[in-house]
């Protein structure tokens, strides 16, 4: 998947959501609630790929109707929550605030993924 405007790639695997991914790999994910669906801190917009989001369930839902009540401009159809949010191929979302693993913390990640 794509993240915008920080410009990075993030491989999420099958069954692990974007926040888990993002954790992971060290990458920089706004949250307070650390993936309790209770902030919204961790919300993206989708910008493509629609067709390759994992279901919204009830949880989140409600959390996003209140969300997209309060964010002018978020719709119901571009919002998810990324500690929610399983994905089946790919996706750009835009997430403002997030930013790319370090070099250093790329390199353990693959290290780690050879050692598994």
């Amino acid at each position: 998947m794509r993240v915008d405007p920080a410009g990075f790639d993030l491989a999420v695997r099958d069954g692990e959501t974007v926040f888990e991914a993002a954790l992971r790999v060290q990458a920089r994910w706004p949250t307070i609630c650390f993936g309790q669906a209770r902030c919204t801190a961790c919300a993206v917009r989708v910008l493509d790929g629609h067709e390759n989001l994992g279901p919204i369930l009830d949880e989140e839902r409600n959390i996003l109707r209140q969300l997209t009540n309060r964010r002018r401009g978020w719709s119901m159809r571009d919002t998810r929550l990324a500690c929610r949010l399983t994905v089946t191929g790919d996706i750009t979302v835009e997430k403002r605030a997030a930013r790319p693993p370090s070099a250093e913390s790329a390199e353990i990640s693959d290290s780690e993924e050879q050692v598994r």
